[in-house]
């Protein structure tokens, strides 16, 4: 009975021995995948940060951008508005010195300009005054005051038939 308790325990420390080396083996070989992925996390980790980071700076440098083209807008803008109000006060200037000049010689001058400047002039004339002038200008250049009374006229009343 010695012999083979002695036996049964040998064949026992031998498989036991085999299994354990076996599971070592197993819980060695999980362990080097695991610090394997832990390395290619790392390197991932290392480049999200990075892609991050010039994420960051190129939103940075957008905004920058955006709020500059705000200001240079607003700066046009601006300019705009001054420009439109010299320009203003030129034509309103320019309607009174040809309102207080002879009809004819007005019309003269006025048939040489854009159309669409001789129409802001006579806009700011009063209708007697730009009535006389258009009136010479018809004699000189009918087609041209032709256009300009057009151009004067209301949309409303350009549209209406007379059937």
């Amino acid at each position: 009975m010695k012999i083979k308790t002695a036996l049964l325990i040998m064949i026992m420390t031998v498989f036991t021995g085999n299994v354990m080396a076996e599971s070592l083996a197993n819980l060695q070989a999980i362990a080097q995948e695991l610090e394997r992925r832990k390395i290619d996390l790392d390197k991932r980790e290392k480049v999200i940060s990075s892609k991050e980071e010039r994420l960051k700076a190129l939103e940075d440098e957008l905004l920058q951008k955006e709020s500059e083209l705000r200001k240079l807008k607003e700066t046009i803008s601006t300019r705009l508005n001054e420009i439109k109000t010299q320009e203003d006060e030129n034509l309103d200037a320019l309607a009174k010195a040809y309102g207080s000049a002879k009809a004819k010689s007005s019309a003269d001058i006025i048939a040489k300009m854009d159309i669409a400047k001789a129409v802001q002039l006579f806009l700011r004339m009063n209708s007697m005054t730009a009535g006389k002038i258009i009136s010479a200008m018809g004699k000189s250049d009918p087609v041209f005051a032709a256009r300009i009374s057009e151009r004067l006229t209301p949309e409303s009343i350009q549209g209406i038939d007379e059937n």
